[in-house]
């Protein structure tokens, strides 16, 4: 599919159906931070991607399912042998960095917008200017999942933990973990 010359989907087809879907960006926010929450399981979380996503459940469930990812994912399959790269942002903690972000770069009030498809809200987010603090909050992230900080960021990073930190990254560094060790005597 084009998006320049095709609307974005508002149905998904799954095996003979044609499932109506809940496209709003809001919607599939709540679905991702459910793949997010370490609290449920994996069928919990296929049933919330299955609920919140089709207006009706689809007969196929396990179509349905793979079907809703590629729906999030705007239309890419996933491939199941890439490597998921470690996280870099959190809709969830930077919610209030995000919507600022977005309307810095592209002049869009999230909260004033009634409907804004997944796919649209995607794209405005994945293009947000790089002198926004979420965009700052990437790079940083970024590269210290790389090991790339400078000794100037590294100190930003320390003094920014509460917001830079994301709830699965709360492991020490190995440079703490020495620190730590040297701080014992060790």
């Amino acid at each position: 599919m084009n998006v320049l010359t095709n609307k974005f989907p508002t149905k998904i087809q799954v095996g003979e159906e044609i499932c109506e879907v809940d496209a709003d960006f809001r919607n599939c926010i709540r679905i991702i931070e459910a793949f997010e929450s370490e609290e449920l399981t994996t069928g919990d979380k296929y049933e919330v991607l299955v609920r919140r996503l089709y207006r009706q459940i689809p007969q196929d469930l396990s179509l349905a399912i793979k079907k809703g990812i590629q729906f999030l994912d705007c239309g890419d399959d996933p491939d199941e042998e890439a490597r998921t790269p470690k996280r870099v942002y959190s809709f969830q903690k930077d919610g209030r960095f995000i919507y600022s972000a977005v309307r810095q770069t592209h002049g869009l009030d999230l909260e004033e917008v009634e409907f804004l498809h997944w796919w649209k809200f995607v794209f405005l987010f994945s293009d947000v200017k790089s002198d926004t603090t979420f965009a700052n909050m990437v790079s940083l992230r970024d590269k210290r999942n790389r090991g790339k900080l400078s000794k100037e960021e590294r100190v930003i990073f320390s003094r920014s933990r509460e917001i830079l930190d994301l709830d699965y990254d709360n492991q020490p560094t190995e440079e703490e973990r020495e620190f730590m060790r040297r701080l014992k005597g060790g």
